[in-house]
């Protein structure tokens, strides 16, 4: 199953052009979309597939000149669409417990956290959030939940 969920990542741009660059880096990205550049906030906001692979996109910023944080804020909205019992404590106890993740929490049905923008990390999430037994709400909405 792949499970998609927000990442925002913030950029540091120097140039106007710049922007474009950005963009142009997330469209090439596998598994990425829905892209967003705010200019005046300097971050980018785009849906991601897990486990998929955030390190060719963080090196193409950088060739690109592009200065980026080493860590990606991360959002997900979860349900379990067997409508049993969702462990959302046990999600946030188990992302709490890995080395590349902090600031773990759940508000109104949404997992949040600070995530290092590393594949290895990519892929612990996904494993932690499929071992909960949770999707993402917006993949439950549009039939793609398995």
């Amino acid at each position: 199953m792949a499970v998609s969920a927000s990442l925002t990542i913030p950029v540091t741009v120097t140039n106007p052009s710049g922007h474009e660059a950005i963009a142009a880096v997330f469209l090439s990205a596998l598994g990425s979309s829905d892209i967003s550049v705010d200019r005046y906030a300097a971050k980018v906001t785009l849906r991601f597939q897990f486990p998929g692979d955030i390190d060719p996109v963080m090196r193409e910023l950088y060739r690109s000149g592009l200065t980026h944080s080493a860590t990606v804020a991360l959002s997900i909205g979860v349900a379990n669409p067997q409508g049993g019992t969702v462990d959302v404590h046990g999600l946030v106890e188990r992302l709490g417990e890995l080395q590349a993740v902090s600031n773990v929490s759940f508000d109104s049905g949404v997992v949040s956290a600070t995530v290092a923008a590393a594949t290895d990390a990519m892929r612990s999430l996904h494993d932690a959030i499929v071992e909960a037994g949770l999707v993402p709400v917006d993949m439950v909405a549009r039939g793609r939940a398995s």
